[in-house]
């Protein structure tokens, strides 16, 4: 019984080992009039020396155009970049040169970016880890590499772009500038508000939901925010309407 007990425990912390390093991909709705902006995170339980991904994704009709770093856990890397091959991608962030290994811990790697026309169809696209054999016989693949120049691959979580039918980035009445399911303004709004005017945050993925006043020209300021306060916490007037087409 008690050899049993061992074999399960050892068992169970073997899983728990290799689920702790792994790459997900978040599953994101969008329109089709407007770019789709997907979020990977990776977590690791080693210090890694270097994350690779591979990812593709299968819609003809979709390109990939970018990969960005900001935000991410590995954006102090100065040796990163992409490589852009068709409908996929190799993105890869290798500290080096006296910057500190990748520690433990789980996070945003960073967000893929990818255009279509504003006629596609409405489609459901998935996101998916592969391996690429470029000539003269240049692998790409998923891996992270250990301190000990040793390569191992994580496991990893598929993700998927819902493309839904779109008349314009901002529907109804301004102000869900985080781009949420909700489409009422609420903290979570304003908050992302705080963060974009006062701190640098990430530029919204609607630019006219953030601009809750369409006052002082196309973009986002302290009288948006103000206006965002008074409407959230003491009652005051809506966002304006989305039927402004900034310039």
């Amino acid at each position: 019984m008690r050899t049993w007990i061992i074999f399960i425990v050892i068992l169970l912390f073997s899983v728990s080992a290799e689920a702790a390093n792994i790459v997900s991909i978040d599953s994101v709705l969008t329109h089709t009039n407007t770019i789709g902006k997907v979020p990977i995170n990776f977590t690791n339980d080693v210090s890694l020396s270097g994350v690779e991904l591979t990812i593709w994704q299968s819609s003809p009709e979709v390109q990939i155009d970018s990969f960005s770093f900001f935000g991410g856990r590995v954006e102090y890397a100065a040796l990163k970049g992409e490589l852009l091959l068709g409908d996929t991608v190799s993105i890869y962030a290798f500290p080096f040169s006296g910057e500190p290994l990748i520690s433990p811990g789980t996070g945003l790697l960073g967000h893929l970016y990818l255009s279509y026309s504003l006629d596609i169809t409405p489609r459901v696209l998935t996101i998916d880890t592969i391996t690429a054999i470029v000539p003269p016989d240049i692998e790409y693949t998923t891996r992270f590499l250990e301190p000990t120049r040793t390569y191992f691959t994580p496991d990893f979580v598929k993700g998927y772009l819902d493309i839904q039918q779109g008349f314009g980035c901002c529907i109804g009445i301004r102000g869900n500038a985080d781009n949420s399911v909700d489409q009422t303004p609420n903290i979570a709004d304003l908050v992302f508000l705080v963060n974009l005017v006062f701190k640098g945050g990430p530029d919204p993925d609607c630019p006219m939901e953030a601009d809750v006043n369409d006052e002082d020209g196309p973009g986002t300021n302290i009288a948006d925010l103000v206006y965002m306060v008074n409407n959230v916490f003491k009652g005051g007037p809506d966002p304006l309407p989305c039927t402004i087409e900034q310039q």
